[in-house]
């Protein structure tokens, strides 16, 4: 995303999702996304990236104030949208599952955490009852003014807050209301990061 806002050009390597060697000896764990610097050096978690490629070049760009409202929806909210995103990922063409044990390996460890990807996917419609009525609250913190008069500024917030309503946009019969659709899809087009909107199960 920040390299997207920033208009700045990237290199961006896909690893197997079943490769635990190559972030741990990076950065002592797997994890990612992980920003390889400069003299080998490497730099994890997301935010500390987005911060450190946010004051690295040009003017900051992060420089609005952040939506704690809308944080607090996103930590209420965020569980129930893996619960089901996870599933519809595992079977989606994804580059990192290019392999057969990249993707049964997440799909064995994902399962050991949320529990059986059919069960979610068979519960899928009240959970999806119930986050078109969060979309609604969402909906009446975002404002489309503010978005279309900002220029080439955004916030801590926006950097949150797209990446679980990209997640949830592979999740087949959601209905978005006007604002939350508007920001998404301007966010998309800014961060030129696509939605999942074509492969939503």
């Amino acid at each position: 995303m920040i390299f997207g806002l920033k208009k700045l050009n990237y290199s961006e390597i896909i690893l197997d999702n079943d490769d635990e060697k190559t972030p741990i000896d990076m950065i002592g764990k797997k994890s990612l996304p992980i920003l390889k610097l400069k003299n080998n050096h490497y730099m994890g978690e997301s935010l500390d990236i987005v911060t450190h490629i946010d004051s690295m070049s040009g003017d900051r760009s992060l420089i609005e104030d952040r939506k704690i409202e809308i944080e607090n929806w996103i930590i209420n909210i965020e569980r129930i949208i893996y619960e089901l995103a996870i599933p519809r990922w595992a079977f989606s063409d994804f580059k990192e599952f290019n392999k057969i044990t990249a993707r049964m390996y997440f799909i064995n460890k994902k399962q050991a955490a949320i529990g059986d990807f059919i069960e979610k996917l068979n519960a899928s419609t009240s959970k999806i009852d119930f986050i078109v009525k969060e979309l609604e609250v969402l909906n009446n913190m975002i404002s489309l003014e503010a978005l279309e008069s900002r220029t080439n500024s955004w916030s801590y917030t926006d950097i949150l807050l797209f990446p679980i309503l990209r997640s949830l946009s592979i999740v087949k019969g959601i209905v978005w209301p006007k604002n939350v659709q508007s920001w998404m899809e301007k966010m998309s087009e800014q961060c030129g990061i696509a939605l999942h909107n074509d492969i939503a199960l």
